[in-house]
């Protein structure tokens, strides 16, 4: 073998991409939550079909999703009797994007790898917005409208934007770093020596180089070429963390959905 081929035999790195999308089955555990139509209905059931078309281009080699990485029984289990026609999909994106792709493109298992304990976070959320009303208005009324915001402008695209076009809007580079300077607003809850804001932004921090970790933990060749399905808030953070840590390369998800 070449020196040159025996470089690029080195530098081959699996791949990631995440597809960040808003929670279709609206379990409104959010601060603030979208309402979805129903996604399982024929027309949405087609948009999806045709997300899953373009990303199966990616040509993953495992698919994870956001799920407890302690109960990776039960998407086991699940995916298998979903297989076998046997288990019936929510309206849940783990659902409709992680299991239905992994199914075509005729994987084993899916990958659950969310992590959403308590160690880490010193306040509740709660705590951090009552906080900010009494002590900080501006910064209260920064967050809330920031979130109004949000949730407004994402409500109204839903009834007139497809599918794909939701994902394509959720996870442009512009709205990815807004959504996360939410997060950076609320760290600065506090004062003097009593970082409130912090006291659940380190949790956030936290919690995400825990799912980070459990990714790393599923990718096992350099071949490996792995979709996430997530929550969008989480993408900017998940993103920093696999660029930083110099091991994988980042694909965008545009790429396969434009």
């Amino acid at each position: 073998m070449s020196h040159q081929k025996q470089s690029e035999t080195a530098s081959v790195q699996p791949v990631v991409t995440f597809v960040g999308s808003s929670h279709w089955s609206n379990p409104n555990r959010d601060v603030f939550n979208v309402q979805h139509d129903d996604m399982l209905a024929p027309k949405r059931q087609s948009e999806i079909q045709e997300c899953i078309d373009r990303l199966k281009r990616f040509q993953p080699t495992k698919v994870a999703v956001e799920m407890p990485s302690d109960y990776n029984d039960m998407p086991k289990e699940q995916y298998q009797q979903y297989r076998s026609g046997t288990f019936k999909l929510t309206a849940n994106e783990r659902h409709q994007l992680g299991y239905r792709i992994a199914a075509e493109c005729h994987h084993e298992q899916v990958y659950a790898i969310d992590w959403n304990g308590e160690d880490g976070f010193e306040h509740d959320l709660g705590v951090v917005f009552d906080y900010a009303q009494e002590h900080y208005p501006e910064i209260y009324e920064q967050l809330m409208n920031a979130g109004r915001r949000e949730l407004e402008e994402e409500q109204a695209r839903l009834s007139k934007t497809t599918v794909r076009e939701q994902l394509l809007e959720l996870n442009d580079p512009i709205n990815l770093y807004r959504n996360h300077q939410f997060y950076m607003t609320m760290a600065r809850v506090g004062e003097g020596k009593r970082y409130v804001g912090i006291g659940w932004v380190q949790g956030w921090y936290g919690r995400n180089l825990r799912i980070f970790v459990n990714l790393t933990r599923i990718i096992t060749s350099p071949q490996d070429r792995v979709l996430v399905v997530y929550g969008a808030g989480h993408v900017p953070l998940l993103s920093q963390f696999v660029r930083d840590s110099g091991l994988y390369t980042l694909e965008a998800v545009q790429t396969y959905l434009s």
